[in-house]
C-alpha cells in the first residue's frame, strides 16, 4: 500500500464531518448518557463512529458504537462483542497518554457503545527527523502494550490519529491479546466481517506468523511497524531507513528486532553507519594529506640516523648488497660509515 492510499484509507474513517448516513444506527440528535450525536464520521469492521458533544459542557468527542455485518454469523458477533468491551476496559483503565482518553461507556438497543477523545487525521510525516520523532512516539505507545504482556496486532496509519497539539495516538485496540508469556498460548482467529478478514490484523501490515498460524508476540507488532516506516517514505525508504525496514519485516521473527526497545535504538542510530565511513574517509584523507606535504628527508639526516644506530646500519648495508639493480650502493655505504 502507498502512502497516498494509506492516507486516504485512514482519512475516510475520521474526516470531515457529513450528513447521518441512512444505515447508521445512530440518529442525529440523539442523547446517550449526556453526549448529544451531532455527525456520523465513518464505518469501520464492525462499529460505526460518530461525533458527539456533551449537553452541558459542549464538549466534543467520538463515540464508537458497535453494530455488526447483516450477514455476521453468531461466532463472528460474539467475537466481535467480545472485541469491543476488551477495547472499552482497556481504554477506562488507561492512564498513558499515547491512547484516546476515556470519557464514557454504556449500551444502547443492546449494542455496547463507548465515548473516547475526538481525534484528527493526519497523513504521515516523510522526512528524516520528522519520521523518527514520529516512530519514537508510536513505539513509546506499542511498548507501553507490551510491557503489560499485550501485542496490538493492527498498527497501520489508520488507526494512528492526532491530537489538536501534533501528538499521534494509537487506537483501536480491539485486536488487544495476551502475549505467549502471559497467557501461556496465543492462538490465531481469523472472522470475516463486511467480507474482509479480521482477528489477525491487516494482511499489509500484519506478520506472517499472525496468518500463518504461528505464535503472536511482541515481534509481531515489530514488522507491522517496519511496514508502517516504509509507507512513511511512500515505499521507498532511504538507505539509513531501508536497512531497519528490512529487519524488522523480516518474515522470521527470530530475525527481527528482540523488542521495541531494539527498534528504537536502530532509529535513533540510522546514521552511524554512515557517520562512520565518512570519518573513517575523513581520517585516510588527512593522513593522506599529512604524508603529501610533509618536508623531504636528505639523504644526510637519514646518515645520521643510521650512525645513531649501527644496527640499522649494517642491516641497510646488507639490504644494499642483496638488491638487484641498486645504482648508487657506493654512495649509501659512505654516508652509513
Amino acid at each position: 500500500m502507498t502512502q497516498g492510499s494509506s492516507t486516504t484509507e485512514f482519512a475516510a474513517f475520521l474526516a470531515a464531518h457529513r450528513p447521518l448516513a441512512d444505515v447508521a444506527a445512530l440518529s442525529d440528535g440523539m442523547v446517550l448518557d449526556g453526549w448529544r450525536v451531532t455527525a456520523f464520521l465513518g464505518r469501520g469492521g464492525s462499529g460505526e463512529v460518530y461525533r458527539v458533544e456533551h449537553v452541558e459542557t459542549g464538549q466534543p468527542a467520538a463515540l464508537k458504537v458497535l453494530v455488526p455485518h447483516v450477514d455476521a454469523t453468531p461466532e463472528s458477533r460474539a467475537t466481535a462483542h467480545r472485541r469491543f468491551v476488551r477495547e472499552a476496559e482497556f481504554l477506562a483503565n488507561n492512564a498513558y497518554p499515547f491512547f484516546p482518553k476515556f470519557y464514557a461507556a454504556g449500551e444502547t438497543n443492546g449494542s455496547p457503545y463507548v465515548v473516547m477523545e475526538l481525534l484528527d487525521a493526519q497523513p504521515l510525516p516523510n522526512r528524516d527527523r520528522a519520521v523518527a520523532a514520529f516512530l519514537q512516539k508510536v513505539c513509546t505507545a506499542v511498548r507501553t502494550l507490551h510491557r503489560r504482556g499485550l501485542v496490538h496486532r493492527d498498527i497501520k496509519p489508520a488507526n494512528i490519529l492526532w491530537r489538536t497539539n501534533g501528538e499521534p495516538v494509537l487506537i483501536d485496540l480491539g485486536l488487544l491479546k495476551e502475549t505467549v508469556a502471559r497467557a501461556g498460548h496465543t492462538g490465531v482467529s481469523v472472522t470475516l466481517m463486511d467480507g474482509h478478514a479480521v482477528g489477525a490484523g491487516t494482511p499489509h501490515y500484519a506478520a506472517p506468523e499472525q496468518f500463518g498460524g504461528g505464535a503472536v508476540s511482541a515481534v509481531s507488532d515489530i514488522h507491522a511497524l517496519g511496514v508502517l516506516i516504509d509507507d512513511c517514505f511512500g515505499g521507498k525508504p532511504p538507505r539509513d531507513w531501508n536497512r531497519i525496514v528490512r529487519r524488522a519485516t523480516s518474515s522470521l521473527p527470530e530475525y527481527r528486532y528482540r523488542d521495541v526497545d531494539d527498534l528504537m535504538r536502530a532509529i535513533r542510530g540510522r546514521h552511524v553507519a554512515r557517520i562512520l565511513v565518512w570519518l573513517g574517509i575523513a581520517a585516510l584523507t588527512a593522513l593522506a594529506v599529512g604524508l603529501w606535504n610533509r618536508p623531504p628527508v636528505s639523504s644526510a639526516e637519514v646518515a645520521a640516523q643510521f650512525r645513531d644506530d649501527p644496527a640499522s646500519a649494517a642491516g641497510l648495508r646488507q639490504a644494499m648488497d642483496d638488491a638487484e639493480g641498486y645504482d648508487e650502493p657506493e654512495r649509501w655505504r659512505a654516508l652509513c660509515e
